[in-house]
């Protein structure tokens, strides 16, 4: 069998591939709440947030995460996936931040959180703040958690703002533009959501809807499809 052209016949719409939905890893697949306090040295209690901001584009959500800080460890625990080139910046910025705070070890800073580590922060987490690629999309969707996505601009990555806005118009998620991204809008959105549990609860349940556990599966059948169709 032979493909002469296979890098342009193999290729598919875009569109398509929305619809089928983004791969997820199946390790990633199912959430982990036993546990995942004494795994993250974390209070049951106390409402959670998983900050995901570990991707190279992600610098201003933890510098805003760090501004707000103090606020938010008041009522609420945070797991932060900070991204390794940043970890030590942030954790220090962090320590100065919430010097003398006494509620400091709410505050929990990673470079990376692994599949097991992020399947317990997903679990135990009431909330997810992140960027809004596909893959961030599609696992928020298939863990069924509400969330606040923060789109990276337009001008510099035009699918972001059309997911996480498609994503928003099935009344799964929060948009936060950018542009706004001040500590005090910031906040105010995080604290509003986590204390409308009627909210937070149709966020989860329409998200849900989104998810997509067959998507792999789907494109690589439609792939083996395409190659088929010009076999001769």
């Amino acid at each position: 069998m032979a493909f002469p052209e296979a890098s342009e016949r193999l290729k598919i719409d875009k569109e398509k591939i929305a619809v089928m939905g983004n791969p997820i890893r199946k390790d990633l697949l199912t959430k982990q709440k036993e546990g995942a306090a004494e795994f993250l040295n974390l209070k049951k209690d106390i409402p959670t947030i998983l900050i995901l901001g570990g991707s190279s584009g992600s610098q201003i959500i933890n510098e805003s995460v760090v501004d707000i800080l103090p606020d938010l460890v008041k009522n609420y625990q945070i797991i932060h996936q900070v991204g390794r080139s940043s970890y030590e910046e942030l954790k220090n910025r962090a320590a100065v931040a919430l010097h003398k705070n006494e509620y400091e070890d709410r505050y929990k800073p990673f470079p990376y959180l692994n599949t097991l580590a992020m399947r317990m922060s997903v679990g135990i987490a009431d909330l997810i703040i992140s960027r809004a690629g596909a893959g961030s999309i599609s696992e928020i969707a298939v863990w069924g958690s509400p969330s606040i996505i923060i789109p990276i601009p337009e001008d510099v990555s035009g699918d972001q703002v059309r997911n996480a806005f498609a994503f928003a118009r099935m009344g799964a998620t929060v948009v936060i533009e950018q542009a706004n991204l001040t500590p005090s809008i910031f906040f105010s959105e995080i604290d509003c959501l986590m204390k409308n549990e009627e909210k937070m609860k149709l966020l989860g349940e329409n998200a849900k809807k989104f998810g997509k556990t067959d998507a792999a599966e789907k494109i690589a059948r439609a792939i083996v499809n395409i190659a088929l169709e010009h076999e001769e």
